[in-house]
């Protein structure tokens, strides 16, 4: 056992006295009642306990302190460091002893532990890193092709194309400038998320703006299907932060769209619950499905699963800011099997203001 020599912090000296005086008042309470080697073992636990809460150096300093304790205070002659009988110099040298090494190797084990889990921590750190360089590195430089692509033959076809043809490319140009933009807000997104960053400003908002609002800002992605929305016309108000929930549904849209097949239908339903707590959204597509082992798997970070709606076309992002937006508000969101078991249904929710927080009519 070797401890490097330097005097214990404040921390580790405050844990051995404070160790130490509760294990001699409690001997001391009940010295009378057990012998002598039994006693030593209450010490023992105070040696135990700083090895456990500071490691092998506190268990090592607490070892000596609780030795001369134990000396001085149980075996006689009592208040001296002399030991009269043969039995309880045994008794104390077995307790040195026993404390040195069982408080070293507990002390080790804590250091070790430690290490092993800033190490794993570390190694968690650099998966989500190299993910998300990843993730940037393909889903950003697919866009930027198109749009460079379209560009490049705008400048140099210009005399031959008609103007259909420049019409089809700035409209490319566009939708590609605008899926850029989504990932890149899903990247800021996610970072203010991991920060704790994410205000919420709530203000009222009316289920068919927001589903309007997503729906423009996926133009050209929803195009080649059969959008549907099904809702009653009485739905409350909702008093969230407008762009927030805004965004989720856009992701959840986005990645219904990606998955259905051109000309597949996309539903959108709007529903309360019974007490007219909560609100749920719910976005039905017509694409393969999630299996079911996958679906709380979808919603993690960088989670690109090969299988159903979750395949290597996505960046793994917009579902778990899905549930990290709609966790800022009190919601939920979950996966299940779509209309008739196709497809996949995501399902959104989000409480309802009370009657007294509702908007006046003069508002």
């Amino acid at each position: 056992m070797t401890h490097s020599l330097r005097l214990p912090s404040r921390k580790e000296l405050a844990l051995v006295l404070g160790t130490s005086l509760m294990a001699l008042l409690a001997a001391w309470w009940i010295f009378a009642w057990l012998a002598l080697a039994n006693l030593s073992l209450i010490f023992l636990t105070a040696v135990l306990a700083c090895a456990v809460l500071a490691g092998s150096y506190a268990a090592f300093i607490s070892a000596l302190l609780n030795f001369i304790i134990f000396n001085v205070g149980f075996t006689e002659p009592y208040f001296s460091l002399a030991v009269s009988e043969r039995e309880q110099l045994v008794t104390l040298l077995f307790f040195l002893i026993v404390a040195l090494v069982v408080g070293n190797i507990t002390g080790v084990s804590r250091e070790r532990m430690l290490a092993l889990n800033a190490s794993r921590l570390a190694e968690e750190h650099e998966r989500l890193r190299s993910a998300l360089l990843a993730s940037v590195s393909h889903d950003l430089r697919t866009p930027l092709a198109s749009i460079i692509g379209s560009a490049s033959s705008l400048r140099a076809l210009d005399p031959q194309l008609t103007s259909q043809d420049r019409f089809e490319l700035l409209d490319g140009i566009l939708n590609e400038s605008e899926r850029l933009n989504r990932y890149i807000q899903n990247l800021l997104d996610m970072t203010r998320l991991g920060h704790g960053e994410l205000a919420i400003q709530r203000d009222w908002i009316s289920v068919d703006d927001l589903v309007a609002s997503a729906r423009k800002r996926l133009a050209g992605s929803l195009t080649p299907f059969n959008v549907q929305q099904v809702w009653d016309s009485e739905l409350p108000l909702l008093h969230v932060h407008p762009a927030l929930v805004e965004q989720a549904l856009v992701n959840v849209l986005e990645n219904a769209a990606r998955f259905s097949p051109a000309g597949g239908q996309i539903t959108i339903s709007a529903a309360t619950d019974e007490t007219a707590s909560r609100m749920t959204l719910t976005v039905s597509d017509a694409g393969p499905g999630i299996p079911r082992h996958l679906r709380e798997q979808v919603f993690e970070m960088f989670f690109t699963g090969n299988d159903g709606d979750r395949s290597l076309h996505g960046t793994g992002l917009g579902l778990a800011i899905c549930r990290g937006m709609l966790g800022a508000h009190g919601g939920t969101v979950t996966a299940t099997n779509g209309p008739d078991g196709n497809g996949t249904s995501i399902i959104m929710t989000l409480p309802l203001p009370t009657p007294s927080q509702e908007p006046s009519h003069e508002d």
